[in-house]
């Protein structure tokens, strides 16, 4: 058992306060996120050595015989901005993607690379706050109701083909224009005069909102064309690859493969590359579930997903608890509370905000204290 260091990014759409006041750290810049990985742009740090390096040197001893690297990715993150809109890739593509950029020699750090690894990146997001995002396109016919109702249809020639035959194919080539079409100071002026009425409320608000960010990009109207999220502290969101999405507000903790593979779709001054984008992106409407929170009287609540990369669980103590024995590394971060991790003769002290990564060769812990820690490991059974 060993303490572990996140890695600090400092976005520009990051908080001021959550992330430095959750570490206890001083930090003058907004903190976007907190990397706990052997990611190789970004590995933690696990004393004075990069989980990296520590996996590649014992492989068997961190991760046991199910895994040749570290699987999945976690975040603390928090933002008091939206962040880009964007799609991940299948794993499918990404293998593709990747083959294909190397042999055109792009750079692996290049702005315009699309494919920075072969790995997909499916991801689960859990509130920590009110968290807010956008994710998978409406129902059609939602789509046409909010253009209808706030007169936006004869802004884009191919809206009227989509209103009158909604389908994937018709949608397509409507979002797509929307992706291509150059700044259009008609459309904010537009949306900006309208004011708010009964219906649609939070719709207006937010597409108002994204259009003071960016006022000369058409993908701010994304509140009209995905649904809304509004997720309570502990409620979570699994995002498939193919579905676009992006978050808005709020601050939580994020798992994901362990990849760095986004094609982004707006909101944003970064690459876009909109044929590749075409590609991966799924046009069928895409409702998320949510997971709720169940703040039951358990010590431990999973949030159980489609992919074997990664699962997210939450572990409540109030006196003492033993862990399930699982093969693979373990990461347990401490969201609150204060508590000690006993294997054998070994003890290790977790206070809120720090973490420990566990071995998979060290099975039978146990945990005393008062806390509510987040634990990631694979997602093999």
């Amino acid at each position: 058992m060993n303490y572990i260091d996140p890695v600090l990014h400092n976005y520009a759409w990051g908080s001021h306060t959550f992330i430095q006041q959750f570490l206890n750290i001083e930090h003058p810049e907004p903190l976007a996120e907190a990397w706990y990985s052997a990611h190789p742009q970004a590995p933690s740090m696990v004393g004075k050595t990069p989980l990296d390096v520590l996996i590649k040197q014992n492989p068997e001893y961190w991760l046991g015989s199910i895994n040749s690297k570290l699987p999945f990715l976690l975040k603390v993150l928090a933002a008091d901005q939206a962040l880009s809109l964007q799609v991940h890739p299948s794993k499918k593509q990404a293998e593709e993607g990747f083959i294909r950029e190397n042999d055109k020699q792009i750079p692996i750090d290049a702005p315009q690379r699309n494919y920075r690894d072969d790995n997909h990146k499916p991801e689960m997001i859990m509130a920590l706050t009110d968290f807010y995002a956008m994710c998978g396109f409406r129902n059609y016919n939602d789509i046409i109701m909010l253009f209808k109702h706030f007169k936006l249809g004869t802004l884009f020639s191919t809206y009227q083909y989509f209103a009158k035959d909604p389908s994937p194919d018709s949608f397509q080539a409507f979002y797509q224009e929307i992706l291509e079409r150059k700044p259009m100071p008609q459309l904010a002026e537009h949306i900006l005069k309208l004011h708010n009425s009964d219906r649609w409320q939070n719709e207006l608000k937010w597409t108002k909102y994204l259009l003071s960010l960016y006022p000369e990009d058409c993908t701010a109207i994304s509140p009209l064309l995905l649904n809304l999220i509004h997720l309570k502290p502990f409620q979570a969101i699994f995002l498939e690859s193919g579905i676009v999405h992006a978050y808005l507000q709020g601050a939580g903790i994020e798992i994901m493969a362990a990849s760095d593979n986004v094609l982004r779709a707006g909101l944003s001054p970064k690459h876009i590359d909109v044929e590749e984008l075409l590609k991966v992106m799924r046009y069928s409407p895409y409702q998320p579930s949510i997971y709720p929170a169940q703040n039951a009287k358990q010590h431990l609540i999973e949030y159980s997903n489609p992919t074997s990369d990664f699962l997210l669980s939450r572990v409540l103590i109030d006196s003492k608890y033993s862990l399930p024995n699982k093969s693979g590394v373990r990461i347990l971060l401490n969201l609150d509370g204060d508590c000690t991790l006993l294997h054998k003769s070994e003890e290790i002290h977790l206070k809120k905000g720090s973490a420990v990564i566990l071995p998979s060769a060290k099975q039978d812990i146990s945990i005393i204290g008062n806390a509510h820690i987040i634990m990631a490991s694979d997602g093999t059974k």
